[in-house]
């Protein structure tokens, strides 16, 4: 998936989505998401966006569970 794959605001907001729902702690799923990351630089402001977004779901989660 290269940046020049003509990603438009939503089809590039549910790649994110699917991306960030499905990486794990293994070695190729962060390399995977951290090289489709940089391929698409330029899309940075919306990646970090949604980086930030799914570290809060996230961060609720695990809270949820432990209380």
């Amino acid at each position: 998936m290269a940046a020049g794959s003509g990603a438009s605001g939503g089809s590039l907001e549910s790649k994110l989505d699917k991306k960030f729902q499905t990486v794990s702690n293994t070695m190729d799923s962060i390399q995977g998401l951290s090289t489709w990351c940089i391929e698409n630089k330029k899309f940075h402001n919306m990646i970090v966006k949604y980086w930030m977004k799914w570290l809060r779901k996230c961060k609720l989660l695990n809270s949820s569970r432990t209380g």
